[in-house]
């Protein structure tokens, strides 16, 4: 028995969040042709069942802990949610991201670089999850590069 259009979308957003353009290409992938496909998408967000802004929440709760504001916005950029939607949430994911940072240093690394090549390797690391030049400076010069006990369970 062939699943309708709108119990597939339901069943898929019940398991999590979507930006509109993911499930859309869900959707077409089923065979729908796009003007269906579009319709539904549209009735979805007027019953606020689908919400970009509502999937940027979800997707930053659970990346911010590992990766920096570059990598998460880049992401989101990939997954369609629009740049003005993004831009609303960049100071709630910069008020955080010199503690990510060091969460995620202290994570991998449990001592200050001792050299150039291992200062280098480490802010390599950093800069590949995604934060900026002047978080990694921040975090691999402090003097004590390590986190307070308290900071970890921020």
């Amino acid at each position: 028995m062939e699943e309708s259009l709108k119990s597939m979308a339901m069943r898929l957003l019940g398991r999590r969040e979507y930006t509109r353009r993911e499930l859309g290409k869900k959707l077409q992938l089923k065979g729908s042709n796009t003007q269906e496909v579009e319709e539904l998408l549209s009735d979805l967000e007027c019953k606020g069942w689908l919400d970009d802004r509502r999937y940027v929440e979800a997707y930053i709760r659970t990346k911010r802990q590992r990766f920096g504001m570059r990598k998460i916005f880049q992401d989101l950029e990939s997954k369609g949610v629009a740049k003005s939607t993004i831009l609303e949430y960049r100071e709630e994911v910069l008020e955080g991201d010199l503690n990510a940072a060091k969460l995620v240093w202290a994570k991998k690394y449990s001592v200050k670089p001792d050299g150039p090549a291992a200062w280098a390797k480490q802010a390599r690391f950093l800069v590949n999850r995604g934060f900026d030049q002047s978080t990694v400076r921040a975090v691999l010069s402090d003097p004590n590069c390590a986190l307070d006990q308290d900071d970890r369970f921020l």
